[in-house]
């Protein structure tokens, strides 16, 4: 995971929030159902290459990275200049919008002062989850938990902000100074396989990510939307396209 996000950080691209600067409304545009099953013809996006281009068309994704468990999810990518993630990536000289789609296993301790993971780990269920991203330092809350029913299936939603932290700024690269590693981490994902790996493509003050956590037949579905305060309004745009193509498929 760490080569990831060191890609995402040395292309000097902030995420953050979709509902931040714009005034874009806080859920998904509205959904088609879910499928009984994954579009034969959509392409698992855990195939490609790191970042590699993405061209438009349908992906799928296995949340959890276990092929054993039967949740995937299948969404489109309608426009032009997307790249690979655990869902999709948008990056521009003005920043960067991005969809993840994944199970989260648990989250760091601090996201400035201390990476370990939480011990003993969130638990299991939706509620689990949300109380431990809310109670993440030193993210700020902007918007409270709240139930919703989405893409077939009941969970929260929540949204948090990175707050006024110092950070550097030099040619495509961006630290936070007072944290550890120069780096902002937060939850952990199936793909975070070291002790201290977690998200951290956070690249300033801003960026917020807007969460839905489901329970979809027992898996703890996470997915997260994010954008930079300068983030294009048709790059948005797009991205909204993307939630609301999500298929859930269990």
């Amino acid at each position: 995971m760490t080569g990831r996000f060191l890609l995402v950080l040395c292309l000097g691209i902030a995420m953050a929030a979709v509902g931040c600067a714009s005034g874009e409304p806080t859920t998904p545009p509205p959904v088609a159902p879910s499928d009984p099953s994954p579009t034969p013809t959509a392409q698992d996006v855990m195939e490609l290459e790191n970042f590699a281009p993405l061209e438009p068309g349908t992906f799928v994704i296995d949340p959890d990275a276990d092929p054993s468990t039967p949740v995937r999810v299948v969404y489109e990518v309608r426009a032009e200049g997307w790249s690979e993630w655990i869902g999709a990536a948008k990056f521009s000289q003005d920043g960067h919008v991005g969809v993840s789609i994944t199970t989260v296993t648990n989250v760091v301790r601090h996201g400035c002062r201390d990476h370990r993971w939480v011990e003993p780990p969130v638990g299991p269920s939706v509620d689990d989850l949300a109380a431990a991203l809310t109670d993440l330092a030193p993210f700020r809350v902007t918007s409270p938990v709240e139930d919703v029913s989405i893409y077939g299936y009941r969970g929260t939603y929540l949204e948090l902000t990175v707050p006024n932290l110092p950070v550097e700024r030099e040619a495509d690269t961006v630290r936070f100074t007072g944290c550890v590693e120069e780096n902002l981490k937060s939850w952990v994902a199936p793909i975070d396989t070291e002790p201290g790996d977690a998200f951290y493509g956070y690249t300033g003050p801003g960026y917020t990510e807007e969460f839905w956590i489901l329970d979809v037949e027992g898996t703890r579905l996470m997915i997260a939307a994010g954008r930079s305060p300068d983030s294009p309004p048709q790059d948005v745009q797009e991205m909204r396209a993307i939630l609301g193509s999500i298929r859930i498929a269990p």
